[in-house]
């Protein structure tokens, strides 16, 4: 079984969240930028094209994000 991990690093701050495929991690990234967009760019509408949208949010340093499948073992066990 696998899962999609999205990170956001911004503002110091680091959120991660998981997600049954890579189209909604997209979706999510995407709310977030949207969200954030005014306060981060107060004077400048954000682009149409989704992906110049989330590069440029991300362009400061120390701002990023990552997309990651990961595997997640199905059997559990306790220690």
């Amino acid at each position: 079984m696998s899962v999609v991990v999205l990170m956001i690093e911004h503002l110091g701050k680091v959120f991660l969240s998981t997600h049954p495929n890579h189209a909604i991690a997209w979706s999510t990234l995407l709310s977030y930028v949207n969200g954030a967009w005014v306060e981060h760019f107060p004077d400048r509408p954000p682009p149409d094209n989704e992906e110049e949208r989330v590069t440029m949010f991300f362009a400061r340093e120390g701002d990023e994000y990552v997309i990651a499948e990961a595997d997640v073992e199905t059997d559990t066990t306790l220690h």
